[in-house]
């Protein structure tokens, strides 16, 4: 089997882009690609990831559209929707097509839009994600996260000011990113005097919606030289699901890494959902990941909560901000040392 590189990445930075339609957000995506790789291969597939532009903007065969406007008609073309998840579910899709061989280079591109449409729409599409009872019984994302934190605070005897570490190092990490949709440090007092949103969680305590767009090129190991400082990608393990309010359990593995020498980037949709996932991979202790942040290298980029990405784009812009990490001088804002 081929070994599969990162060859190409770019993004286009979060933001409330209403001068621009999805197509434009996808298409400014690819123009980024092109000033990262000196010459584009021929494209075998085209793998997009969208979770709601069906729902939200009434547009199915996102994959077929894109490539036709690319200019890539004729080839392998998909879409991917895994709900926040879809990013993740691209780039496994991405890397199983050239680690098998079935293609060489796979262009993913992740894309989505919200700022177009008032909170009401975009919070029922964003409810679709939950369960058929849930959904036709009105609850919405909020509640549901606020359900976690409740259960996580009376599990671990923690209060709602546990939580703000989080949201205070994501800001503070944004700060650096010229990608960043929220670029502003905050403090507990902030955080303490901000909405609240679903009792106990804030509205530092959610990640906002806005626009946005990402591109990663992924080729085998015969193009590997397509890029100056191409970076590998060892393995890729893809699982999604919503973590149960009664355990606190997320369908995810424990991962093998030494925490302080490693640059993670997870999602952090709500500060409680953070917190569960650096448990369940095993980086912290149970009930005190949120004060182990000093020794965890988590979210440089400010993660989903100054609007770094989009977690629809999850993957794509995880994978695009670790592969400047692994590169380190091509990275914006905070770098691994």
């Amino acid at each position: 089997m081929s070994r599969v590189y990162i060859t190409g990445a770019s993004m286009v930075p979060v933001n409330r882009h209403y001068d621009m339609s999805l197509f434009d957000l996808a298409n400014s995506a690819l123009m980024g690609i092109r000033k990262t790789v000196e010459e584009i291969p021929e494209i075998d597939a085209v793998v997009v990831s969208n979770a709601y532009g069906q729902k939200l903007g009434s547009q199915s065969m996102l994959g077929y559209k894109i490539s036709r406007r690319a200019g890539l008609s004729g080839k392998v073309s998909m879409t991917v929707e895994q709900g926040d998840a879809s990013g993740g579910a691209s780039i496994f899709t991405a890397y199983a097509l050239v680690k098998s061989g079935v293609a060489k280079n796979v262009l993913v591109i992740g894309v989505d839009k919200f700022s177009d449409f008032p909170s009401k729409f975009v919070n029922d599409a964003t409810s679709s994600t939950l369960e058929e009872v849930s959904y036709h019984e009105g609850i919405s994302t909020s509640p549901y996260g606020a359900l976690m934190m409740k259960s996580y605070m009376k599990k671990y005897d923690v209060s709602e000011d546990y939580f703000y570490d989080w949201a205070i190092r994501m800001h503070s990490n944004a700060v650096e990113n010229p990608y960043a949709y929220l670029r502003f440090p905050v403090d507990k007092e902030v955080i303490a005097k901000s909405q609240e949103v679903s009792t106990p969680m804030r509205l530092f305590d959610i990640a906002p919606r806005a626009d946005g767009a990402s591109a990663v090129l992924i080729s085998s190991q015969d193009y590997s030289k397509l890029s100056e400082v191409p970076v590998e990608i060892e393995s890729v393990d893809f699982s999604s699901g919503e973590p149960s309010i009664s355990s606190l359990e997320f369908p995810i593995k424990r991962v093998n890494v030494k925490p302080e020498r490693t640059v993670m980037e997870i999602s952090d949709t709500f500060s409680v959902s953070a917190a569960i996932e650096l448990e369940a991979m095993g980086l912290a202790e149970r009930g005190k990941s949120i004060k182990s942040l000093d020794q965890l290298n988590v979210n440089y980029s400010g993660g989903s909560r100054p609007g770094d990405i989009q977690e629809e784009q999850l993957g794509c812009t995880r994978l695009r901000r670790s592969t400047c990490n692994s590169r380190t001088s091509s990275l914006e804002g905070r770098q691994r040392k």
